[in-house]
Formats: C-alpha cells, structure tokens, sequence
C-alpha cells in the first residue's frame, strides 16, 4: 500500500470524522455516530460497485478478487452517492429513528461533502490521475504516465466548483430560505454538483475503457441523470 492510497485514506478518515465531531441540533453524538458508520460504508461500497459497474464490468468479471483491493483506486462518485444514500437509509430503519433522521442525515454528508470531495480531487491532481484534455494555456500541466503534453488541471477546477463555488451557491439559498425542508440541501448540492461536473469534464480526457459517447464522457452522462433525479426530488419534497 502506498502513500497515495494513505492519502486517500485520509480524506475519507476526515469525512468520517466531521460527521461524529461537528455540532448538531438533530442528532445526538451516538446517533451521529451509527450514522457516520452506515454512511462511510455504504459510501466506500457504492463508490467501489460503481466504478466496477459503470466502468470496467468485464474486467472485474475475469478478475472478481481484485473487487475489494480498494488500495489500487478505482472508485465512483456516481456510485458512492447511491451508497451513502441507501447507508442512511439503511441505519434509520434499523434504529428506527424515522424518516426524517435519514434525510436530514443525507444533508449533514452533502454538507461535508463540500470539503471531502475537494480535497479528494486535490489528491487527484498531486497523484497524477484523471488528467484534463491537451491545452495550450499557460497554467497547463505536463502529468506523468500521459505524455509531453500540457493539460488542463481539471482536477482543480473541479476542486474549485464543487467546493468554493458549491459552497457559496448553498449560502445564498439558505440565505434566501430555499433549504428549510429535509433532504433540500441534498437536492442543491447535487444538483450543483452535476451541474459544475457537466461543465468541468468538458476539460478533462475521458477515460481510457470508456470513451466518448457522442462527445459526452460517462461522467457526464451520469450527471445528467442525477439531475434530472434531484428535479424530480426537489417537487416532491416542495
């Protein structure tokens, strides 16, 4: 195991613990922390499912071991949605602490979300990986293991929109009183997110095994879905 995947490690420890640590109205520090557990896991196992699902199924299919050596990367944000998510789920029906503690516990990971994925693509940029299309801008970076070319460091503009940016976008609409029902921060955060993602990944070189899809890089394509979901969410909960 290398220092990048204790980086990694890292990054998912700090989530896990702003989620027991931080101050809360709602839950109590035991609650905080069943939750935290249910959430990191499902987290950890969606993102693994989906890479796996979405990205490179038949090769995990010749190779099912290699599924749970997490150490050699290989995780979705798409998938780890899904598992946090039904994470949350999962731990209000069995404490049977009621629907609104799985919302409002979906909110509170959204919430630190801002800070975790961030830093996640920041271990993205120093480790070399998921490097942006060929530029001829100034601030382009040559990455080891693509080639002598300068690219966008699209993991910084990543960084930068679905934090800063996503962060302040959330303030206003709390601000304006748009996120005073479970589950809205939730919405607008991934919306947002997706949104900021469909934009960004046109600076980024799709992945190898995948592709284009007419021009579209699965991530894109994943977003649009996740929007179209948070829409549909967003007027129920209305």
């Amino acid at each position: 195991m290398d220092i990048n995947s204790f980086a990694y490690g890292g990054v998912y420890l700090l989530g896990f613990l702003l989620y027991v640590l931080l101050p809360s109205a709602v839950f109590s520090l035991n609650l905080k922390l069943v939750l935290a557990l249910f959430a990191a896991n499902g987290a950890i196992i969606g993102g693994r499912l989906g890479y796996i699902i979405f990205y490179e199924p038949l090769y995990y299919l010749h190779n099912p071991l290699e599924a749970i050596e997490l150490w050699k990367g290989g995780m979705s944000f798409h998938g780890g949605v899904l598992g946090l998510v039904g994470g949350c789920y999962l731990c209000a029906y069995l404490t049977k602490a009621g629907k609104e503690t799985f919302m409002r516990g979906v909110d509170r990971a959204c919430l630190i979300a801002l800070l975790i994925i961030p830093l996640g693509r920041c271990c993205n940029f120093i480790n070399g990986e998921l490097w942006g299309r060929v530029t001829s801008m100034p601030w382009g970076v040559v990455f080891e293991g693509a080639d002598d070319n300068l690219r966008h460091p699209v993991q910084l503009y990543e960084a930068f929109f679905e934090g800063p940016v996503l962060a302040i976008l959330l303030f206003i609409l709390y601000r304006k009183k748009y996120l005073t029902r479970p589950l809205q921060i939730s919405c607008w955060y991934l919306l947002g997110y997706s949104f900021f993602r469909l934009f960004t990944e046109y600076f980024r070189e799709a992945d190898a095994m995948i592709g284009y899809f007419y021009g579209l890089t699965l991530g894109q394509i994943l977003c649009v879905f996740y929007m179209l979901a948070c829409i549909v969410c967003m007027r129920r909960i209305m």
